[in-house]
């Protein structure tokens, strides 16, 4: 067994990665790069029936766009090559004799009705489901005959008596297993293909994986692959069995949830940094917060990230918790990196750009909301607004309005900035009219974007320009002084 530690992310190529196994991937990422081991990436395409194309490539894709570096796999090679399942038969078949050598395989022909007849008459016993072990007896001479015309599986034969089966789990502690309890299963096909249980563990093996990180979905498979690496005669990995992902009232959370796929949450406008944050906290403690907060960059959670502190208990996908997240790491960017990433929708906007994206970028939750800054550059349309007229045509609202443009056009007359003419025009009407707080800001803010709420008039004055500030001031004044 390696010494260095070597983790490992399998995905199978049958859809796109989704927050629950893009977990499992950072899980691994995060140990091996605190450990100062190697994270390798192989791809688990023996089940060619349900590939689906394209998303082999797209796990690269996202791998790379969330930052998780492999240091072995099927596009970049390594020593235990190749990474991609499909390119490892020879080896699987070497195994399979292998296995048949050191323990009690057979052949199993039992038809796919059988097999579900015998698991419906165990459920009404209230019995556990397992095989019954109905082709264990069958003789090596008839097996051998009716395996030239009959379908078979080939099975690993697991005593029922014996000491239980116990694992070492870095978050369980020891889990074990009764042998009873865990039935004869198949290894292999007819074919020769093998299930996956039983490549897995051998790829893990020849490998030297000392850590496989997976969801507790598949411990009830780990005892078999224990009992397989046994049968082999390789040491057993350590296992970290992450708790499942549950939604937030407690249900079952959905693998198949599109709108949660990496690529999906990537449209919505998160950004890596984001996503990176919120898994790690998906069932793992990053201890003491009260100083640093929650937020963590991938450095930083390098450094802290550790096994032992992975929750035993299931972690509860929270939306707005993801969004929160998202939204300190964008008030990281800057806004020159932000307008990139984002262009205008419009080019004609593309020389204030950057200090447009500078205005919303602390309320904003993801990319895709900078876009809401785009109707404070435009003239606002009054008359699609109800709450426009409701304002704009009161009469002491039509008067803090008009005497207001009078005194900041004079300012702009006399040379002051338009944030100093904005900011001083209004001060003096309030003071000219005996009005105050909201009642004299907001006829200003819905006169210049027809919205109740938004940016500060002052930097939005300054990013529009005075030219813009007047005409839309004089529109207002025109707009309050129309009956209906």
């Amino acid at each position: 067994m390696a010494t260095i530690v070597r983790t490992r992310f399998a995905p199978s190529p049958t859809g796109f990665m989704h927050i629950g196994n893009a977990r499992t991937a950072l899980f691994a990422y995060l140990y091996a790069r605190h450990c100062r081991g190697r994270f390798i990436l192989r791809i688990e395409d023996t089940d060619q029936e349900r590939l689906v194309d394209g998303a082999e490539a797209a796990i690269y894709r996202d791998l790379k766009w969330l930052g998780l570096e492999w240091d072995e796999g099927p596009d970049v090679g390594g020593p235990v090559g190749p990474y991609r399942c499909s390119e490892r038969y020879h080896l699987y078949e070497d195994h399979i004799k292998r296995i048949r050598k050191n323990a009690r395989v057979y052949r199993c022909f039992c038809s796919p009705g059988q097999l579900d007849q015998d698991r419906k008459l165990l459920s009404s016993q209230n019995k556990v489901i397992k095989y019954v072990g109905r082709c264990l007896s069958i003789s090596e001479a008839d097996s051998e005959s009716r395996a030239k015309t009959d379908k078979f599986v080939w099975r690993m034969h697991v005593p029922e008596s014996g000491e239980s089966i116990a694992i070492q789990d870095k978050i369980r502690g020891e889990v074990k297993m009764t042998p009873d309890i865990i039935g004869d299963f198949i290894i292999s096909r007819s074919t020769g293909i093998p299930v996956f249980l039983f490549a897995n563990a051998v790829d893990d093996a020849v490998m030297e994986i000392t850590h496989v990180t997976r969801g507790e979905d598949h411990l009830s498979n780990t005892f078999r692959q224990v009992l397989i690496f046994r049968a082999l005669g390789y040491p057993e990995p350590v296992f970290a069995h992450l708790p499942m992902i549950g939604d937030t009232d407690g249900g079952k959370f959905s693998k198949r949830a599109g709108s949660l796929s990496i690529e999906n949450l990537k449209d919505e406008g998160f950004i890596a940094e984001g996503i990176i944050n919120y898994m790690a906290l998906l069932g793992w403690s990053p201890g003491d917060t009260s100083e640093t907060g929650e937020k963590f960059s991938k450095e930083e959670l390098v450094d802290r990230f550790d096994l032992d502190r992975v929750h035993k208990s299931r972690a509860l996908f929270d939306y707005n918790k993801l969004r929160f997240l998202n939204q300190t790491h964008l008030q990281n960017r800057s806004p020159e990196d932000l307008a990139k990433l984002v262009p205008p929708s419009n080019p004609k906007w593309s020389g204030i750009w950057k200090d447009a994206v500078a205005l919303i970028q602390h309320d904003i939750s993801t990319l895709n909301e900078i876009h809401k800054i785009e109707s404070f550059l435009e003239q606002p349309d009054f008359d699609s607004s109800p709450m426009a007229a409701d304002v704009l045509r009161t009469d002491q609202n039509r008067k803090i309005i008009s005497q207001g443009l009078v005194s900041i056009k004079e300012k702009i007359s006399s040379g002051s900035s338009i944030e100093e003419a904005l900011k001083d025009g209004i001060k003096k009407v309030g003071k000219d009219l005996s009005v105050k707080g909201k009642e004299l800001y907001f006829p200003f803010r819905m006169a210049l974007t027809g919205k109740d709420a938004g940016p500060e008039l002052n930097p939005l004055a300054k990013l529009i320009g005075s030219e813009a500030v007047v005409a839309r001031l004089e529109r207002a004044v025109e707009f309050g002084s129309q009956t209906h």
